[in-house]
This record gives C-alpha cells, sequence and structure tokens, in this order.
C-alpha cells in the first residue's frame, strides 16, 4: 500500500491515480476524466477498459471519509455548492432523461461487476455483517429457500432499490428529480432546491430515507439517510442497517443509458463504505407500449404469501385451483388454509 497525500491506495493503482487523478484541497484526490459538459468538482469517471483500476479508485475515495455526510459535503464544497438547473435546460439532451429504462445487468447482484449467479458480494463485512450472511447461508442449504420481504408487497427499499429489475422512469425538473420505480409505485424524490436533511429530531426512518442534491454539469449527487433495514437482494448477501446512508452521483453518459455511482455507508454491517457503479437502460418503445402501470398486490389475492416455520416462504391456497390445500403435502399451506376458513 502507498499514501498520496490523504489517499491511501494499493500499489498497482498508483500508476493510474497519478495519470488519471486531479487533487482538490485538504489533500484529498479525487478521479478525472474527459467530460462532455462542464463540472466544477469531481469530473465524470467512463468506464473503459481500465475500469477495475478505475473502481479501486472510487472506492479508495468513500474509504477516505468516515460518513457518507463527509463525503457528501466535500463533493459538494468542490462542485462550488452546486448550480441549480433552469426551465430553459430541461431541452439539453444532458437533462433528458426521458423514456422506460431497465437495469443494465446484475444479474441479482448489487455490485453490477459480478458476472456469476453464486459469485460472492464485494463487500468488506463487520464481524456482525459477515455473521448474518452466515445466517443466511446455512439458512438456504438447510432449507433450501428463504422468506425475502418483497414476497409479500413491501417496497425493496434503498439501497436493495438499486437492484430491482422492473421498469423505471427518471423525471428531472429543477427543484426535484423523480427516481421512479415501477415495483409497488416506488419513487424516489430528490430535492435540489437548497434544502437540508429533515432535522434527525423531526425524522423518521422510511423505505427510501429522505434525499437532497445538487447538480454540478450534468452530474447529479445525493445523499440519503433515515432508512429502514433490509437485504441488499435475495440469497447469500449482506444485509443492510438502518444506520445506513448512501452517497449517489447519477448521470446520463450516452443516449440510452443513465449511471449512477453509490458509496454505501453502514457501521453496522460494513467495515469499509462500498463503491458500486449501478446501470439502466433505455429500451426500445417505439409503439409507445411500454407503461409504468399501477401496482396493486391486493388486486390477485394469488399473491398472498405466509412465512413458514422453516424459514421460508410459500403460497397459501390458490383461488384458481378448487380446494389444492387440501392435496397438498405441505404443512403451512393447510394450516394456512383452516385459517381463512376460519
Amino acid at each position: 500500500m502507498l499514501r498520496i497525500g490523504a489517499l491511501l491506495l494499493p500499489a498497482a493503482v498508483i500508476a493510474t491515480t497519478l495519470a488519471g487523478c486531479g487533487r482538490s484541497d485538504e489533500g484529498v484526490h479525487v478521479p478525472t476524466a474527459v467530460s462532455n459538459s462542464a463540472t466544477t468538482g469531481m469530473a465524470w469517471v467512463n468506464q473503459g477498459d481500465d475500469w477495475a483500476a478505475r473502481k479501486a479508485e472510487l472506492q479508495a475515495l468513500g474509504e477516505q471519509f468516515e460518513s457518507s455526510q463527509s463525503l457528501f459535503d466535500k463533493l459538494q464544497a468542490d462542485a462550488g455548492g452546486g448550480k441549480p438547473l433552469t426551465w430553459a435546460q430541461m431541452g439539453d439532451p444532458l437533462y433528458d432523461w426521458s423514456g422506460i429504462y431497465s437495469r443494465t445487468k446484475g444479474p441479482l447482484h448489487f455490485d453490477t461487476d459480478l458476472k456469476g449467479a453464486t459469485d460472492p458480494e464485494t463487500a468488506q463485512l463487520t464481524p456482525a455483517g459477515a455473521q448474518a450472511v452466515s445466517k443466511k447461508r446455512e439458512q438456504i442449504a438447510k432449507t433450501g429457500g428463504e422468506y425475502d420481504p418483497i414476497s409479500d408487497c413491501r417496497p425493496p427499499g434503498t439501497p436493495r432499490w438499486f437492484t430491482v429489475h422492473f421498469l423505471r422512469e427518471w423525471i428531472v425538473t429543477p427543484h426535484q428529480t423523480w427516481l421512479v420505480n415501477e415495483m409497488v409505485n416506488d419513487s424516489r424524490r430528490v430535492y435540489t432546491d437548497g434544502r437540508a436533511h429533515t432535522a434527525d429530531e423531526d425524522a423518521y426512518a422510511t423505505w427510501n430515507g429522505d434525499t437532497i442534491g445538487f447538480w454540478d454539469g450534468g452530474t447529479l449527487t445525493t445523499h440519503t439517510k433515515h432508512l429502514l433495514p433490509g437485504p441488499y437482494q435475495r440469497g447469500i448477501v449482506p444485509d443492510y442497517s438502518g444506520q445506513v446512508t448512501t452517497v449517489e452521483r447519477w448521470r446520463k453518459v450516452d443516449d440510452t443509458t443513465v449511471q449512477a455511482d453509490v458509496w454505501v455507508y453502514d457501521p453496522i454491517n460494513l467495515a469499509k463504505p462500498w463503491y458500486t457503479r449501478q446501470s439502466y437502460t433505455k429500451l426500445a418503445n417505439d409503439d409507445h407500449q411500454l407503461r409504468l402501470r399501477y401496482w396493486d398486490c391486493r388486486e390477485n389475492s394469488n399473491n398472498t404469501i405466509i412465512r413458514r416455520d422453516d424459514g421460508t416462504s410459500q403460497f397459501p391456497d390458490f383461488s384458481f385451483v378448487e380446494n389444492d390445500a387440501a392435496v397438498s403435502s405441505d404443512e403451512s399451506v393447510k394450516k394456512a388454509a383452516t385459517g381463512l376458513r376460519r
């Protein structure tokens, strides 16, 4: 490991860092790249052949800060506080994020650079975080399944919100940007009008928390806090606690792609901040048949889920099969059906 100013980097990354990093005040190095719009602060880092090294730089950047708030404050200071958008700019292709999108790749990993479905996540975990993953591994090995909170129609919540493979829309206005996920009508509002977070004494945790942000050129930088705990995805993956917070940098990188740099901070589960690059691709929709529909699990009684004694989940009696619970070999299904008849 070598130290350059306040930045501690692996030796293999030093050459890339020296060649491609700009230096801001307080000895903090931030990655730079050719940008297609003027930015005052940190430039956007494009994904190229050197992405592994660049990703390591972005991970190291997050590790320089004790909290997400400190990282967000630094990015905002380097951007001169950011510059509010105007309605006249809404016609600029850089801010026209219209269309229907879906996650570019995954498959269900939080870190989209992982390719295999069973590859372990890249998060650096605390002992508590590692123990939670170990328990999930034992649960799935023992039962072959698990209980997923979204099975009973709860929102995925942030940060899991990034990994959901449903339709998306982005709505950019001068004072708010909406990050919309089709699943359970799940919208994140980013306030870019200069307001601060809701005061801690007045705030309460919600699925997507409270998000504020600022624009620097074509990059939207956000900070999110006051979140509920949950898993990053189903399967043998880490959990995040009620102390989780995020910093995100969003950008339309080409005509069909919107991406986000995401740093997750969680003192309970993460030994170090977890950096990932999230990506969403615009879908062909020339006939305008793709739309975000209203999502209501109550429309279909067959969406009901029961939680079994072994920690997995199951469907109860289906309405389209006559008395299927009576012939089911699953005692939890029989038990649920008996309760419904009562």
